[in-house]
């Protein structure tokens, strides 16, 4: 795309009647510029913003302000009087009296944000018998016996008897007894108890407990199977869980998936109670896990079965690694087994059939 030059922009500034300052022009992005604006305002721009509609920002503000009898309407809507004779900006101080007759000084844009008078909102220091009686005509018994600013605490007993404190400024603010919220939002999530029974009921559960109090609380029940045991609603519910007596009988013995047919019970070959030979096991492979893909995630070693037979303790059998590998092995028995051969036979020359 060709260059812009100078006067073309020039030009495009004369249709709107803005005088262009610059002599050169240097890219579209580059804020460098300047003009007069047919109001005589002296301003700045980048081409960019001034094809994106960018114009005079005085002309703008200029154009968007308030009148001051704009202003006093809207503060006597509701029962302010403005004390101010003119209005600059959304930024500048504005006397006003509130409906209580406090005098003070507040910007329209604070006025506009819902901010109202200080003394009545409790942002300056007010009279410690008026906060004692708003906290009253809620029921709140006030126990603090005296009010030094709006961000202090404030000590209390709510109507349901809870004790608590709270600062004058979020008083103002609606905010009340944080028991009571915590009970109250506890309330709307709170599961009816029939509905727990049913759903016990559904997988033949007896339910034993005759109430319900939150999502933690230990469910008594008797199981299908007749064990008698405890559960959260959190758990039954959302972990999916259930008679934990049933679920170490599932899997346990046979029905683990690990399931060697009991080997793990058979005793150990005589060597493997001779300490010396393990240690000159360890010794051998230099105290160190000989297993490369190791995440060194424990320094403790342990002397691993390689084919698993507890009764093999031959040199060729065992190798160092750490307790954390040696975990790992109890899951594909048999791709371990062949990993650990292999490496045996690489670092030792020791001859395995699988290799």
């Amino acid at each position: 795309m060709k260059k812009l030059d100078i006067n073309t922009i020039r030009t495009e500034f004369k249709k709107e009647r803005y005088v262009l300052m610059n002599s050169i022009y240097i890219n579209r992005y580059s804020n460098t510029l300047k003009y007069m604006c047919p109001n005589n305002h002296n301003g700045s721009t980048s081409w960019s913003r001034w094809l994106r509609g960018h114009r005079c920002r005085k002309c703008y503000d200029n154009a968007r302000k308030l009148s001051i009898e704009f202003v006093r309407a809207s503060f006597e809507e509701e029962g302010y009087t403005l004390l101010s004779a003119e209005y600059n900006n959304a930024n500048s101080k504005l006397k006003c009296k509130c409906p209580n007759g406090h005098i003070f000084s507040m910007t329209y844009g604070n006025w506009y944000s819902g901010r109202r008078c200080t003394y009545c909102n409790g942002y300056n220091h007010i009279d410690f018998n008026y906060i004692k009686k708003s906290f009253e005509n809620e029921g709140y018994k006030l126990l603090s016996k005296k009010y030094k600013k709006s961000n202090n605490k404030l000590k209390y007993i709510c109507p349901n008897s809870h004790y608590g404190t709270i600062t004058w400024n979020n008083w103002q603010q609606n905010k009340r007894c944080f028991k009571c919220a915590i009970e109250y939002r506890a309330s709307l999530r709170r599961v009816n108890f029939n509905v727990i029974k049913n759903e016990f009921k559904k997988e033949n559960y007896i339910l034993l407990t005759n109430e319900y109090k939150n999502c933690d609380q230990k469910l008594d029940f008797i199981c299908p199977s007749g064990h008698r045991y405890s559960i959260s609603w959190n758990d039954w519910k959302y972990n999916n869980s259930r008679c934990a007596i049933c679920s170490v009988i599932k899997y346990s013995g046979s029905g683990n998936p690990n399931w060697k047919g009991g080997i793990s019970c058979e005793p150990y070959c005589d060597a493997w109670a001779d300490k010396e030979y393990k240690e000159s096991i360890k010794e051998r492979d230099g105290y160190q896990c000989l297993n490369p893909y190791c995440f060194a995630r424990s320094t403790r070693l342990s002397i691993h079965h390689i084919d698993y037979n507890k009764k093999n303790c031959g040199p060729d059998n065992l190798i160092t690694i750490c307790i954390s590998c040696n975990s790992m092995a109890n899951k594909n028995r048999d791709w371990h087994k062949h990993w650990y051969q292999t490496l045996m036979n690489k670092k030792y020359k020791y001859n395995y059939k699988e290799v």
